[in-house]
């Protein structure tokens, strides 16, 4: 597991617990889900992440 994947797990996790703190339970469900979804693909499909990430362009 690479650095990039590990901050995608700190950053669901974060985001797991405070929408538990704001008690808005359905949109950390969601979250959940989605990182079960995220992490449980990593090692059958790396390139899922890549594919799944939006790339904002540049307006220069």
């Amino acid at each position: 597991m690479d650095i990039s994947q590990r901050l995608i797990i700190a950053w669901a996790t974060q985001r797991v617990n405070y929408l538990d703190e704001l008690q808005r339970y359905e949109d950390s469900y969601a979250v959940s889900q989605e990182f079960c979804e995220w992490t449980t693909s990593f090692n059958v499909y790396p390139e899922g992440l890549k594919a799944a990430t939006l790339q904002v362009p540049t307006f220069n």
